[in-house]
This record gives structure tokens, C-alpha cells and sequence, in this order.
């Protein structure tokens, strides 16, 4: 069974450690699709923004072929701020697979920024302060449209979510 699993919530919220624990977990067929992963490999750094329109276009575009395998769990991680980004821009993937989850990072700010820290690749003060305070939590509408939704709100909850996936 091949299975959609979009990724939301703020930089440092850990979404990329998230993944990195499904890779692990699972055999094979695990296909992170990550906006940092693409930027560093156009330009060498998760901080490159001179190809944002590739970079996205790439993103939307990957799971398309990572559907082939029947067996597939895509992981799309980015910070997908809005509704147009992590639920009406993946509505045309959705028949490509099985099942569609959405797996919500509600972090704490404070340990958001602490998290933010201890990264590799750093995200500057200023403008986390801005993805903070422009992230628009998914609706109920929103979550409705997804077979599944976990929530990652405590450190905890990490492995709890990659077992059910």
C-alpha cells in the first residue's frame, strides 16, 4: 500500500528528524521529498533561494514518480505555512496513492527556537519569528481531507507516529 505523508509545521519543529526516524524504521520504499534537500542540491545549502520556482516545482513533482513504487511512503517536508501548499497543491497527488496523512507539528515556540539551535542548518531569528507568527494551523476542513492526521506535540509522540505509519 503506498501512502502520502505530508508534513506541516514550523523550521525546527522537527519534521526533518521526524522523517529521518521513518527512513529508519522502514525497509526501503521510503521517499523523502524535503524543500531544504532540494535547495541544497541546486545550490548546495538548504539556504539557497535563488531557484525557489524549481524548487517547488521539483517538490510537486517528485512524488509523482516516487508512486510508481506500489509499496512507497513519500514524505513531503516542508514548512507548508498555508492551505494552498500543503492541501490544495497535493489534491492532484492524492489518486496517485493509497492513503493520504498529514502528520501536524503543534511544538511549543520555545522549544521550537530551542530545537531551531541544535539544527545543522540554522534558520536566522528574524525569520522564524515570521514562519512563528505567519503559520496558519490546518482547519478542521483541512484535516478532513486527509485518510489520517497524527499530532506531534511533545518529543514523545515522534516514535508513537512513525510506528503507526
Amino acid at each position: 500500500m503506498s501512502k502520502l505523508v505530508v508534513l506541516t509545521g514550523v523550521p525546527g519543529s522537527g519534521k526533518s528528524y521526524f522523517s529521518a526516524l521513518v527512513r529508519k524504521a522502514n525497509s526501503g520504499h521510503v521517499y523523502i521529498v524535503s524543500s531544504d534537500g532540494i535547495r541544497e542540491l541546486l545550490g548546495g545549502s538548504p539556504q539557497y533561494f535563488d531557484e525557489e520556482s524549481l524548487v517547488w516545482e521539483m517538490f510537486y513533482e517528485l512524488p509523482k514518480v516516487y508512486a510508481l513504487d506500489k509499496k512507497a511512503i513519500v514524505i513531503m517536508d516542508a514548512t507548508q505555512t498555508i492551505k494552498k501548499y500543503r492541501t490544495d497543491a497535493i489534491q492532484p497527488l492524492k489518486p496517485l496513492f493509497d492513503e493520504t496523512d498529514m502528520v501536524y507539528f503543534d511544538i511549543d515556540t520555545e522549544v521550537v527556537k530551542e530545537q531551531n539551535i541544535n539544527r545543522t542548518w540554522v534558520v536566522p531569528e528574524k525569520p522564524l519569528n515570521k514562519f512563528i507568527k505567519e503559520f496558519v494551523p490546518p482547519s478542521e476542513e483541512e484535516l478532513a481531507s486527509f485518510d489520517h492526521v497524527y499530532f506531534i506535540k511533545e518529543p514523545e509522540d515522534f516514535q508513537k507516529i512513525v510506528n503507526l505509519l
